[in-house]
């Protein structure tokens, strides 16, 4: 009679260890989930405020703390969205980087077409330095209209693959923490916008009429 009521105690312990454990998880579940969602929208904010309008600092320390935040939880409940939460994370990363290269590099090119306009249609004739300083203008007129197209075609291509990560996360989080479609369908063709006005204005300067 002894043993059995030691046993039946014993089976009550069990019992309420794993009771407690069941709980313990489900509560460390629900609070991944919720902390993992939050980075998300955090993430999706910084993106959008990049889109439309100009990509600060902010903007980019913003979205890498909440990378180093998701990273440091180190997820072990919500495995599955924490890896989808990193891979939506990084793409909006790349975006906002992206974007902000080519706002640098933008005014660049702008103003290697300009100096080459400027030197083809001078006054002056054709010397050997002329031609030695239209072909450095030259040079550099493509070297920043390369990096700047490299840039925007990045720019264009994350923008376009970015439903893929957010397709991957929707199941885990509310499409509210998501970017909106219509933010990005904007933002993609104001990229492939700006990659032909850059490229129609350099041919521009190719059709310049030469200075005498």
């Amino acid at each position: 009679m002894h043993l059995t009521r030691k046993l039946a105690v014993a089976v009550v312990v069990v019992a309420a260890a794993v009771v407690a454990y069941v709980m313990y998880g489900g509560y460390k579940k629900g609070a991944e989930e919720k902390a993992i969602a939050g980075l998300v929208a955090q993430g999706s904010a910084q993106l959008k405020g990049a889109l439309e309008g100009a990509p600060t600092k902010e903007h980019i320390a913003a979205i890498e703390a909440g990378l180093e935040a998701l990273r440091a939880a180190r997820a072990s409940r919500q495995i599955a969205m924490a890896a989808a939460a990193e891979t939506y994370l990084v793409s909006a990363r790349a975006i906002i980087l992206r974007k902000a290269d080519a706002a640098r590099l933008a005014p660049q090119a702008a103003a290697s077409r300009q100096a080459l306009a400027a030197h083809m249609q001078a006054q002056r004739g054709r010397d050997d330095s002329w031609i030695r300083r239209a072909s450095e203008l030259k040079r550099k007129m493509d070297q920043d209209h390369s990096d700047l197209d490299r840039q925007l075609k990045t720019l264009y291509e994350l923008l376009y693959t970015l439903p893929i990560a957010a397709d991957a996360l929707a199941p885990f989080v509310e499409k509210s923490s998501l970017l909106e479609e219509p933010v990005r369908k904007a933002a993609l063709a104001q990229a492939e916008a700006d990659a032909k006005r850059a490229a129609e204005e350099m041919d521009k300067v190719g059709r310049l009429p030469v200075g005498r």
